[in-house]
C-alpha cells in the first residue's frame, strides 16, 4: 500500500520489536522509486531483532511532527542482519513535542556503555531539557551510531540518567550539539526529571 508520507535518507528510525525489550536505532538508506517497495534500515551498532520476521512500531522523527509506522521487519538480502526492510501498514503523524522542553544549562556526560568500542565519557552541558529528550553541547565528537546514556546534574543536586538516541549531530566551532532523544528512564530519574523542568523558567516554544 503506498503512502503519502515516507522516510527520507539519512532519518534516524527508533524500532520497538514485538516481544522484545529492548528498542533498536537504525537510519534509512537510499529511498526506493517505487512507494510501494520497502524502506531499508541500517541497525548499525543497534542490537538485532531476535526473528529473521517480526511485527515492529517505528519512529521517525521530522522537522514538522513525529511519525509512527505500524510494519513488518525483515532482513535484507544479502546483508545478514546489519540491514533489514521495512513493509509499512499504518502511519500515524503525531504533532511535535507534546511534552514542552526548558531552557536549562546544566552539566551532562554522554557515555556509550551499552555499544562496544573503548569506553567513552564526554562531559558537556544540555541547552534544553524536557521529559522526551534533551540538548546537549559538547567539546569533543560522540562515538557515531552509538546510543548514549545522558547523565544530567539537576539544580537541587540530584542526578538524571536516561538511555538515549542521537537524533541529528551538528559540529561547529564551538565543539559539537547533539539533539536526543529520551529511550529507557527509570521512574524515580522520570520523577526528578519532571520536577526539575517545573521548577524552572517557561517552556521554550
Amino acid at each position: 500500500m503506498p503512502f503519502a508520507w515516507r522516510p527520507t535518507p539519512g532519518q534516524v528510525a527508533l524500532i520497538e520489536v514485538d516481544g522484545q525489550d529492548a528498542c533498536l536505532t537504525g537510519v534509512v538508506l537510499d529511498e526506493p522509486s517505487d512507494g510501494e517497495q520497502p524502506v531499508v534500515i541500517d541497525l548499525g551498532a543497534s542490537p538485532r531483532p531476535t526473528e529473521d520476521e517480526c511485527e515492529v512500531v517505528v519512529s521517525f522523527f521530522a522537522p514538522d511532527a513525529l511519525y509512527r509506522v505500524k510494519a513488518t521487519a525483515t532482513r535484507h538480502e544479502g546483508t545478514g542482519d546489519a540491514v533489514i526492510d521495512l513493509r509499512m501498514h499504518d502511519v500515524q503523524r503525531v504533532q511535535r513535542r507534546q511534552v514542552p522542553r526548558t531552557r536549562l544549562v546544566l552539566p551532562a556526560v554522554l557515555s556509550n556503555f551499552d555499544d562496544p568500542g573503548a569506553m567513552v565519557n564526554l562531559v558537556g552541558e544540555t541547552l534544553d531539557l524536557g521529559e522526551g529528550g534533551c540538548r546537549v553541547r559538547t567539546a569533543r565528537s560522540f562515538p557515531s551510531g552509538c546510543d548514549p546514556t545522558v547523565t544530567v546534574n539537576l539544580p537541587r543536586g540530584e542526578t538524571f540518567v536516561a538511555l538515549g538516541a542521537i537524533l541529528h549531530a551538528t559540529a561547529n566551532e564551538g565543539g559539537f550539539e547533539y539533539r536526543i532523544v529520551f529511550l529507557e528512564i527509570e521512574d524515580e530519574d522520570r520523577a526528578r526529571l519532571a520536577q526539575a523542568v517545573r521548577e524552572s523558567q517557561p517552556a521554550i516554544a
